[in-house]
């Protein structure tokens, strides 16, 4: 967990120490009054705590926004909490028959209700409570506001209040006792997901929606009277009155607000890392130890005073924990994946070249990194990654199918989606909390009359003619009236921004000034803009002076010119961040006068050894390549491409580089080949590499 929060992180510890304390009574041989005033009131933090801490880092962002990401969080952590529910049920089956919780004559509806509100064991309730309970928050947040769901949640805790600690008081009531008397038919108890866990959540996710406390100073104060209070209330709840059960109290929850703030600002002093799962392992591990610490103290007596055999459980489960996390941790030496034909990321090369366009760009300036076509043949998901550990926090996508691949891969950054959708598709807009481009003021238009909210750029045609709306103020304006447009940005492209020659250039200050003419028209009428962006990659090398808020950095992310035709302005340092390799995969000897390969384009002058190497264009590699002298390296030696490139394969002639064996690493492309291969092609870079397939795997290198 990040320092911000080792508070939390180091509660975490002591929480499930509490757990242990209220399962094993530790001052019991002292005095009960203590374990009363302090394990079972006290030591009531715990679970509440755990609660708040779903709330908080979990379900925070989802009360603002049910976005597929925030809810995908949601739903996978539900399934790693049933997951291990039903792992936990399965270790402590044979104590569970053993202690008649369960056993074969169990009743359906018994053993129903065990599952979902009170576990199969005495301390496995917490996880069907988190489950209820995250599912119930999860959909109240759908279809009502956070205020509606804290009402609902506060009126769900005190009827559960009155069948916890409250209810030997309330039971004198006759309506409220037949109330309970019904309700106890269903859950034994009320310390379940539906009355007890969403108060707690909605406490966390309240704490997460006000942000940081600017004044805490008061804070410790309003702790210790409430903590008082509960005390009190617990001592005559005890005292007076047979409860039920003693996991609520009324005063509790305020404890837990003003605890829980403490906690987020809490730097403590001693730096325990630890395992997340720690505390969880404890929780589910500490009853087995109790077992076998309860058998051992009936022989050694000493061991049953109180506080030694708390501490004793305690010990044997963080021992057990921490041993089973070391077994856990310990990596297996695991061997490569043989591959067909691979592209091997470089990412020490790719955090390079960020840094050399930062080195360029206007310090405040931040840069859109343009992961397009698979990202430029890249990776899509891979290179985005890697984008992200650089502090590329917006990335930019040619499709929308482009954008929901890096939200199911749980890219959480902003993604912009530069190219046309269709307006049929809009709920997939909204629903992958995606940005998109308003490409003709009819597109805007088509979009808003779906009346769905969506965040926007607008894009200006401002001389390239491609896509873009006319950089006419009026109709700019209008785009910002419509009222379920979120436009954030604006933005322009240029179209001769590679070239230097006069009238390129000249093309290129038309298009910015048209830009720049629209931004101030906006700006003298009020409206806010959002952010802006023109320059893409070369527009970035040569017209270094512009200071817009985002630059769209493409082809040279990756390390490389489009072309080396013309040397940009702004000179940098790139280095090309892609290799592709493939396999040696046969050797053979050929006769003289021998065709190789499909067609008859290439015979053989003498006998020579030929090989296969496991690359085809079906992989990317452009088929005119065949019989162009392409040359490959293997082990340092040089074998040179034959006949015509076939689908999955290619033959190369092995005269050099005879003793290669077989399956050895072929380079296909790298630093060394590709300039000269797309200067030959008369191409650009970006299209060699944007045709790399999807059936190369990829590997990321440091």
């Amino acid at each position: 967990m990040k320092d911000r929060y080792q508070g939390i992180d180091f509660f975490r510890i002591i929480a499930a120490a509490m757990v242990v304390g209220i399962h094993t009574f530790p001052f019991s041989s002292i005095s009960p009054k203590l374990d009363e005033l302090i394990t079972l009131t006290v030591f009531r933090v715990a679970v509440p705590f755990f609660f708040m801490t779903t709330g908080y880092f979990l379900m925070g962002k989802l009360s603002f926004q049910q976005s597929y990401l925030n809810r995908k969080r949601v739903q996978s952590f539900l399934i790693k909490i049933l997951k291990l529910y039903v792992i936990a049920i399965l270790l402590f089956l044979p104590l569970s028959f053993y202690t008649g919780t369960i056993s074969t004559r169990t009743s359906l509806v018994k053993g129903v209700s065990a599952f979902f509100f009170e576990g199969t064991f005495y301390h496995l309730w917490y996880f069907p409570a988190v489950i209820i309970g995250v599912l119930l928050v999860t959909y109240l947040l759908r279809v009502m506001s956070f205020s509606g769901v804290m009402m609902i949640s506060f009126l769900l805790y005190l009827i559960g209040l009155g069948g916890d600690s409250w209810y030997g008081w309330l039971k004198g009531i006759e309506f409220v006792s037949l109330f309970y008397t019904n309700l106890f038919k269903v859950f034994p108890l009320t310390r379940n997901g539906l009355f007890f866990t969403p108060l707690y959540l909605c406490l966390g996710i309240y704490l997460y929606r006000k942000g940081k406390t600017k004044n805490i100073k008061e804070i410790p104060f309003f702790l210790v009277i409430s903590l008082m209070l509960t005390l009190i209330e617990s001592y005559l709840l005890h005292t007076y009155t047979e409860i039920k059960h003693d996991s609520m109290y009324f005063f509790l929850p305020f404890v837990m607000l003003f605890l829980y703030q403490l906690l987020l600002r809490w730097q403590p002093k001693i730096k325990w890392k630890t395992k997340e799962e720690l505390p969880l392992l404890i929780y589910v591990i500490h009853p087995l130890v109790i077992v076998v610490i309860h058998t051992i103290s009936s022989r050694i007596l000493f061991l049953k005073i109180s506080l030694i055999y708390y501490l004793l459980v305690l010990c044997g489960s963080w021992l057990l924990s921490v041993f089973y996390l070391h077994l856990k941790g310990k990596k297996k030496e695991i061997s490569p994946v043989p591959f067909r034909a691979e592209k091997k990321i470089l990412k020490e090369d790719v955090s390079h070249n960020v840094s050399e366009i930062k080195k360029i760009i206007p310090r405040k300036t931040k840069i859109i990194g343009v992961v397009k076509a698979n990202g430029y043949g890249c990776d899509l998901v891979g290179f985005s990654q890697l984008l992200l550990k650089e502090g590329i926090d917006f990335l930019a996508v040619a499709t929308i199918d482009e954008a929901i691949k890096l939200r199911k891969a749980g890219i959480a950054s902003d993604i912009l989606i530069l190219g046309y959708t269709d307006p049929k598709r809009i709920e997939e807009i909204a629903f992958y909390d995606l940005i998109q481009s308003v490409i003709s003021e009819e597109h805007g238009r088509l979009l808003n009359i779906r009346k769905m909210a969506i965040r926007c750029h607008l894009q200006l045609d401002t001389g390239m003619h491609r896509l873009g709306m006319q950089p006419e103020l009026g109709a700019v304006v209008g785009m910002y009236q419509l009222p379920y447009l979120k436009i954030e940005g604006i933005y322009s492209h240029l179209g001769s921004a590679d070239l230097l020659d006069e009238f390129s250039v000249n093309r290129t200050k038309r298009q910015i000034e048209s830009y720049q003419a629209v931004l101030k028209g906006l700006k003298d009428l009020g409206i806010d803009y959002g952010v802006t962006h023109i320059q893409s990659s070369y527009g970035i090398l040569n017209y270094p002076e512009l200071n817009f808020d985002y630059v769209r950095a493409g082809i040279i992310l990756y390390g490389f010119l489009s072309d080396s035709i013309q040397e940009p302005k702004q000179k940098i340092e790139l280095k090309p961040v892609l290799e592709v390799k493939a396999k040696l995969i046969s050797k053979r000897y050929v006769k003289a006068n021998e065709y190789v390969g499909y067609g008859t384009n290439y015979q053989l002058k003498k006998e020579t050894l030929i090989g296969v190497v496991s690359i085809g264009y079906a992989d990317g590699l452009p088929r005119s390549l065949s019989n162009q002298g392409l040359v490959l390296m293997c082990q340092d030696k040089r074998m040179t491409q034959i006949g015509n490139i076939c689908m999955d394969m290619l033959l190369v002639d092995l005269s050099q580089a005879e003793d290669v064996p077989l399956n050895s690493e072929v380079m296909i492309l790298s630093s060394d080949n590709i300039e000269q291969i797309v200067t030959d092609e008369g191409t650009l870079t970006n299209e060699l590499l944007s045709r790399l397939g999807e059936r190369l795997t990829t590997d990321i290198k440091n």
